[in-house]
């Protein structure tokens, strides 16, 4: 079994996809809420713009495209099948292909344009963020899958707080370069943990119904 049953689970993905959806409604309905928070950020990022930090930042965004977030976690998932661990490759390209699905379907839906004053090109809509929403299933499955392979499990702390600070990096580059308004990789952050949770719940719920009827899974 790749998860253990934690009963606090279905909380925390209940938890992720309502906060997500009251989000989605703030923006559909043009929320001032949410405007004003987009505008303040927005402001603030102003202050540091400059030609040295446009370089920076293109250079982030360009590591946390979704094309090379899927890369990623393609390999991760090839590592997982080599390392004979099956079920867990399976369950991440699932959750890689999936989630990509929803991720669209909610941009068409909300149908957001993108902020203006992009400092580079960006098409389709705004929310929610492409870039965020694959590094956080990047992150989530180096830190699920990959870093229990590491000897030394007394720098986990460090690895992970290295990832954490990756995927801000990745949404406020997003945000200086004008992709997206702050809402959107918020929404991403909350979108991506939401599918991650249910996502197990479902493969708890699989492997159990497969267990009771005896079917070998590898």
């Amino acid at each position: 079994m790749i998860f253990k049953k934690n009963p606090s689970r279905k909380w925390l993905a209940l938890s992720y996809i309502i906060v997500f959806f009251l989000l989605e409604l703030m923006i559909v309905t043009n929320s001032q809420i949410t405007s004003n928070f987009d505008y303040s950020i927005q402001n603030l990022l102003a202050h540091i713009t400059n030609s040295t930090n446009n370089k920076i930042f293109e250079f982030i965004t360009l590591l946390g495209k979704p094309v090379m977030d899927a890369f990623y976690l393609i390999l991760i998932i090839v590592f997982l099948w080599f390392a004979k661990r099956k079920k867990s490759a399976l369950w991440l390209g699932s959750v890689l292909i999936s989630g990509n699905i929803i991720a669209f379907l909610v941009k068409i839906t909300v149908r957001r344009t993108r902020p203006t004053g992009k400092i580079i090109p960006a098409t389709g809509y705004s929310f929610p963020s492409g870039h965020v929403f694959g590094t956080t299933l990047v992150i989530l499955a180096i830190i699920l899958f990959i870093l229990p392979y590491l000897k030394n499990q007394s720098f986990n702390w460090i690895y992970k707080t290295i990832l954490i600070l990756w995927l801000i990096l990745v949404a406020i580059s997003r945000v200086y370069l004008h992709g997206h308004f702050p809402t959107d990789v918020i929404g991403s952050v909350l979108l991506a943990g939401a599918w991650w949770e249910s996502s197990e719940l479902l493969y708890l719920r699989y492997f159990t119904d497969r267990s009771k009827i005896d079917i070998p899974i590898e």
